[in-house]
């Protein structure tokens, strides 16, 4: 069962819900819209690339989705690559932080959808 206050620095389920006015199906739709995302893989195409400007931009991209959804600490490293790739190559320390809370995030909305899916919601 997703825990919200347990997971809250991941995704604060109460902030996000109240910027769609408590709206669980519109909410949902922006889950599944992030899920089909191909930002995530183009941000690592861009890294792969050493494409530093692009890929900057593509996590201020990711930035914006997320903090639209509640993802906070997803958005929070989104922010902080952003300003690194500015000034160039990213820390390998905070892209190893920004995958692992890209996936702890994936897997959080994951959980998520499933229970509201199977509930009808």
């Amino acid at each position: 069962m997703f825990d919200a206050e347990n997971n809250k620095e991941y995704l604060d389920l109460e902030s996000a819900l109240a910027r769609v006015r408590g709206n669980k199906t519109i909410y949902r739709k922006m889950l599944g819209m992030l899920q089909g995302s191909g930002e995530f893989a183009a941000f690592e195409e861009k890294i792969a690339a050493e494409d530093w400007a692009a890929a900057g931009e593509v996590a201020h991209g990711i930035k914006g989705m997320t903090g639209n959804l509640g993802l906070t600490k997803l958005f929070e490293t989104s922010a902080e690559l952003m300003n690194q790739l500015r000034a160039g190559p990213p820390s390998a320390a905070l892209l190893a932080e920004y995958r692992d809370t890209v996936e702890k995030t994936l897997s959080l909305v994951q959980q998520l959808c499933d229970e509201w899916d199977a509930a009808g919601a």
